[in-house]
């Protein structure tokens, strides 16, 4: 499964959540590919070719593995189906309106999106849909899981409901900020079904 998980622009919170999950994935004895989109050394080297813009780091998550970096253009070569050595990819996209994160979104299976309710506005959510339109550009049934922090339930509910107004083939968790809650609940959600 390729799982692309959008953090930074709708939400801060659970930043490191792909990195958690390719851990625990791995200890689940999966070979897991952690790809992270570098946007501060994107920054760094926005005169650049793309082809020579390293703007992703990659994590193998098996034993005697060692994190790397890729271009651009190496990080299309990572995501080709059929590729033997990873039973799953997740991927880390703070910024998924970058050019090279278009590509990498449209070939994701799940795509995962962090919201905050109690900080969700009308920038967000255009956002939100914008990022959720890019990935389903060439597939049009890609299934979305939306989390949505456990807050004021009228609050959390009128969330809901907009984005389920305005979206198809969506889920929504709830996730509670008590110990490591969160991330097991995401875990199940995402690949216990």
């Amino acid at each position: 499964m390729i799982l692309a998980i959008v953090t930074s622009d709708f939400s801060n919170a659970a930043d490191s959540a792909a990195s958690k999950l390719a851990e625990r994935r791995a200890l689940a004895g999966r070979n897991v590919l952690l790809l992270k989109q570098n946007c501060e050394r994107k920054q760094a080297n926005q005169y650049r070719k793309e082809a020579e813009n390293i703007a992703w780091s990659r994590q193998e998550m098996k034993s005697g593995a060692r994190p790397g970096t890729l271009t651009s253009d190496a990080v299309a070569g990572e995501l080709v189906h059929g590729h033997t050595d990873f039973h799953d990819i997740v991927m880390d996209i703070p910024k998924p309106f970058y050019a090279d994160a278009t590509y990498v979104l449209s070939k994701c299976n799940l795509l995962v999106c962090h919201t905050e309710a109690k900080s969700w506005d009308k920038e967000k959510q255009a956002k939100l849909y914008k990022c959720i339109r890019l990935a389903r550009s060439t597939n049009k049934n890609l299934p979305v899981l939306i989390t949505i922090d456990k807050i004021d339930c009228t609050q959390s509910q009128r969330c809901v409901s907009q984005l389920s107004q305005h979206l198809s083939h969506i889920k929504f968790i709830y996730l509670d900020e008590t110990d490591d809650m969160p991330l097991k609940n995401l875990y199940r959600a995402i690949y216990l079904p």
